[in-house]
């Protein structure tokens, strides 16, 4: 008898008819069928596409096998890890889950502007796409290192300027920054020559001599050739900086409403935090 209970056909036979009877029992249902994981065509092409641009060469069957093996073993353990809840207060999964809603979110919003759309923008806008007021001019510079003779020398380089086909390259010093400057918006003057100075050489009549004007370096007569007063640029020169505004700005307005509908969805309760806990209390 101990011989025939240790066959192994036998044991097999005990255990079907334990695991008949278990099913049988009342209440007691054959298991539900399992999930399906279905691996698509579409993305087997996927993972080959992926394998190739990271290795620069297509896998081989036997990669391609293990690929989808992977595929369908990812997807096991996330469907698996699911239901056990496992991702609760996982801080990483909330933070990826959120970014790939937003990702769709951004999809969803995705969409060329119309020219009136732009225009609208534009016009909403105007200080992000201005043509600031420029300035060409060219100086010639006394250093302050003259220091006691600075006034005098001034005298005589008025004087040389003003007789008609005076060469002012033969006067005053040599400046860091050279003589001649074209096309240089205010900042870019106040930079070079402090505040003071820029707002005399936007101001000042062109076509002649003016000056001395005083800077941190010594004194400058300026000779201003050119001025633009700037202003508003019309759409067809800035579309394409106007577009990528407005995709950013609509991206951000897309996404808050997308959010907003979501939460609409949900009775938020936002308890006090406790007393003495860190922090503010909302």
């Amino acid at each position: 008898m101990i011989r025939l209970l240790r066959e192994p056909l036998l044991q097999f036979m005990a255990l079907g008819a334990i695991l008949f009877w278990l099913t049988a029992l009342p209440g007691k249902t054959p298991e539900a069928r399992p999930e399906r994981i279905v691996v698509t065509a579409a993305r087997i092409d996927n993972l080959a596409r992926s394998f190739a641009t990271v290795w620069q060469r297509q896998p081989t069957p036997d990669e391609l096998r293990g690929l989808v093996e992977d595929h369908i073993r990812d997807e096991v353990y996330y469907r698996e890890g699911m239901a056990l809840g496992i991702d609760a207060d996982d801080i990483v999964i909330r933070r990826r889950i959120r970014q790939k809603m937003e990702f769709y979110a951004e999809d969803v919003a995705a969409a060329e502007p119309t020219d009136a759309e732009l225009e609208a923008y534009l016009t909403a806008h105007p200080r992000n796409f201005r043509v600031e007021p420029t300035v060409s001019f060219r100086q010639v510079f006394l250093s302050a290192r003259r220091q006691a003779s600075l006034d005098a020398d001034a005298r005589t380089v008025a004087l040389a300027l003003a007789r008609p086909g005076a060469d002012p390259a033969a006067l005053g010093d040599g400046f860091l920054l050279g003589a001649d400057f074209e096309g240089r918006d205010r900042r870019a003057v106040a930079t070079d020559f402090g505040e003071r100075f820029a707002d005399t050489v936007f101001s000042v009549p062109a076509g002649a001599w003016q000056g001395p004007f005083v800077s941190p370096f010594g004194l400058h007569f300026v000779f201003v050739r050119q001025r633009s007063e700037g202003g508003q640029r019309p759409l067809a020169e800035v579309r394409d900086i106007v577009a990528r505004d407005w995709a950013s700005a609509r991206r951000v307005e897309k996404l808050e409403e997308f959010y907003r509908t979501l939460r609409a969805r949900y009775e938020v309760v936002v308890e006090e935090a406790p007393a003495g806990a860190a922090g503010p209390r909302p």
